[in-house]
């Protein structure tokens, strides 16, 4: 079994946003965990996480993704849904989970 991806997004030598993002499985699903850092992040920070979301699974041919994301990162939701086909949002305590067939745009 391929271990999980990390994806990092720093600036200034901080990291500012981090994935996991598991191989896809037998369906070609893969499942991905977003933490973001606190505080006022430089702009599209966000948005470059999830076109480096994007870029790692359509690499590792994944047809189907779960996210989840910090409750309320409207930004991150948005610029990973971009990425979607039919994506679906539902809240789970302090998460957001996103879920989409990807899309290779």
């Amino acid at each position: 079994m391929a271990e999980n991806r990390h994806v990092r997004i720093a600036a200034g030598g901080d990291v500012l946003a981090e994935a996991t993002i598991s191989t896809p499985d037998d369906n070609g699903e893969v499942r991905v965990a977003v933490a973001v850092a606190s505080g006022h992040l430089p702009a599209g920070a966000r948005q470059r996480m999830a076109d480096a979301i994007h870029d790692t699974v359509v690499n590792d041919h994944a047809d189907r993704l779960t996210a989840s994301v910090p409750l309320g990162d409207a930004e991150l939701v948005d610029g990973i849904r971009q990425h979607l086909d039919d994506p679906q949002l539902r809240a789970a305590g302090a998460t957001s989970i996103i879920q989409g067939d990807i899309s290779e745009r």
